[in-house]
């Protein structure tokens, strides 16, 4: 499917990184003969967003209760749960931004480039907190699951 999206000359990364209606309508007129599988395309890029949402949602779920009773520690899982719905909801904002220009290409409203390039920025942003914060809380779960660094009981330098 994105092989033939492609063959238009554009992928659908580019009109999203598009930033005036110059080109916003140069890709729609050249993604015109695969719009069926562009709009197919983004239909599954919902599915790719709540997949990521609950795998990323399971995995701090997962480091938060091997890190109960370490309320400091139990905070980067916290937090990472948060930024994940917000870089979540984030992509599925600027994915609908994507589809209200899709569905009316002659006659979308021209706000809707500035509130998709709004959405990827906001979302890309989130993206760069949210990975390394999953990382973390792996990384505390796992050590505080197998070695006695944080159980209180650890010699203290003083």
């Amino acid at each position: 499917m994105t092989r033939r999206i492609e063959t238009s000359g554009y992928s659908t990364s580019e009109l999203q990184d598009a930033t005036t209606r110059t080109e916003v309508d140069t890709i729609l007129l050249a993604l015109e003969p695969v719009v069926d599988s562009v709009m197919l395309l983004s239909a599954l890029d919902y599915l790719f967003v709540l997949a990521g949402l609950f795998l990323f949602f399971s995995l701090h779920s997962l480091a938060l209760n091997t890190l109960e009773g370490h309320a400091k520690l139990a905070l980067v899982p916290k937090v990472g749960m948060v930024v994940t719905v917000f870089s979540r909801l984030f992509d599925s904002l600027e994915n609908l931004w994507v589809v209200l220009i899709y569905t009316n290409p002659d006659d979308y409203a021209t706000i809707l480039i500035d509130l998709m390039n709004a959405s990827e920025t906001v979302k890309w942003a989130l993206v760069g907190v949210e990975y390394p914060t999953l990382g973390l809380a792996i990384v505390l779960a796992l050590v505080v699951r197998f070695t006695s660094l944080f159980d209180g009981h650890s010699v203290r330098l003083r």
